[in-house]
């Protein structure tokens, strides 16, 4: 094995791609650095070999000591790292391993170390590209704009992500999309990640975003479309229907009750052409919140028949993906109500001004939608809890 690819995490999505490291096949071989919360039998099963190791290795104590160090400091597998460490300094100086690579360097404090003792730096993958199977507001939150300051620095080689996201990334030079279902997946090690005090991955969201290795793609620029202004200003009204998951908390509560979506739109059709945009199971690739049908859609059309459906736009531009008849539509809107997720992140990439109804998620929490989220285009973000605050937000910011 010439590369020895270090793992920390078992997610696709944090995982080494030989191919997107350049190496051929055969050159490179995983490495994991089991977790002992997460494979106890086989992490006891190796400790017996790792303390021989650590007392055999062939390196003066001072270089154990510096090992021991690293392997101390690599944070989301520090076990692990203790564990494979000896191991891998054995190899390396055997002559079996020339090099070291990983997904993310940051807070690998074992791969850097490592790739200093071999004397060739350590091969980085998000140093080159992006690739993410997780839920759509942490790729529009980190993994997007990580991409794209990495293509105006001049570095971006790739993006992967899950099918329907080529708009998103269309200036990586080759992006690939698998055939994978999104999934809750930590942002931890991109720049705008905040890792946790105990555990690495920190289930919340940064009070501060990190904006030193992040830019925000100009989509309303790129997606300007006249095909999607209509006779008056739009509104585009987003909502979801998902079972949510936070904490303890496992019922929907960020979405728009037919009673009050239809209370909403009466009040802003007769100065707006309402469109109503919320995504049917088919529409998108679905991630572990599941999809139920509530009848929203069918009452909507029903009170309202001059409101239209993103289903119906669809239907009329049969040659654009579902997320790229978003973008389109919302280059051609100044005025967004969202609910907090993903549409409340996509919606404030193009300035105007949304109003996002969000009473409980990680947003509320750490104050996001006050603190940060206006830095996604400079859009006017103003967040709400209760219908009442709604409908007076609604009335007075559009």
């Amino acid at each position: 094995m010439k590369v020895a690819m270090l793992e920390r995490f078992a997610e696709p999505s944090r995982r080494c791609d030989p191919a997107l490291l350049g190496l051929a096949t055969g050159d490179a071989g995983s490495v994991d650095l089991p977790d002992p919360l997460r494979e106890p039998g086989r992490f006891l099963h190796d400790v017996p070999k790792a303390i021989v190791d650590w007392m055999t290795v062939p390196a003066s104590m001072h270089d154990r000591m510096a090992l021991a160090c690293a392997s101390a400091r690599t944070r989301g597998a520090r076990f692990g790292a203790l564990l494979r460490a000896p191991g891998l300094l054995r190899r390396l100086r055997a002559g079996e391993i020339g090099a070291f690579a990983c997904y993310s360097a940051k807070d690998f404090a074992l791969a850097d170390h490592l790739a200093s003792v071999a004397g060739t730096p350590c091969r980085e993958l998000l140093a080159r590209g992006t690739q993410y199977f997780g839920e759509f507001a942490f790729e529009m939150l980190a993994v997007v704009p990580y991409a794209y300051w990495l293509h105006r620095e001049g570095r971006l080689e790739f993006t992967v992500s899950t099918p329907d996201t080529r708009c998103l990334y269309w200036f990586s030079p080759h992006h690939v999309e698998r055939p994978l279902a999104r999934r809750y997946v930590p942002i931890t090690e991109y720049p705008a990640g905040v890792p946790g005090r105990l555990r690495y991955d920190r289930k919340a969201f940064p009070e501060v975003l990190d904006t030193t290795r992040w830019a925000a793609p100009p989509y309303r620029e790129v997606y300007a479309d006249q095909r999607f202004r209509f006779e008056r200003p739009t509104v585009v009204v987003c909502n979801k229907a998902t079972a949510e998951q936070y904490r303890w908390h496992r019922t929907p509560t960020n979405f728009l009750p037919t009673d009050l979506l239809l209370a909403l739109i009466g009040a802003l059709r007769t100065r707006f052409q309402v469109v109503y945009d919320r995504p049917r199971s088919e529409d998108i690739v679905n991630d572990h919140q599941a999809i139920r049908e509530a009848g929203d859609i069918d009452a909507v059309t029903g009170a309202y028949p001059d409101v239209l459906t993103i289903q119906q736009l669809r239907a009329r531009h049969p040659g654009l993906s579902f997320n790229e008849l978003q973008l389109r539509l919302f280059a051609a809107c100044e005025r967004f109500v969202s609910v907090l997720g993903g549409s409340s992140y996509l919606a404030s990439y193009f300035g105007g001004t949304n109003v996002v109804y969000a009473r409980r998620g990680w947003e509320v929490a750490c104050g996001a939608y006050d603190r940060w989220f206006d830095r996604f285009s400079g859009a006017r973000v103003v967040a709400v809890s209760d219908a009442r605050e709604l409908m007076a937000a609604v009335e007075r910011e559009l």
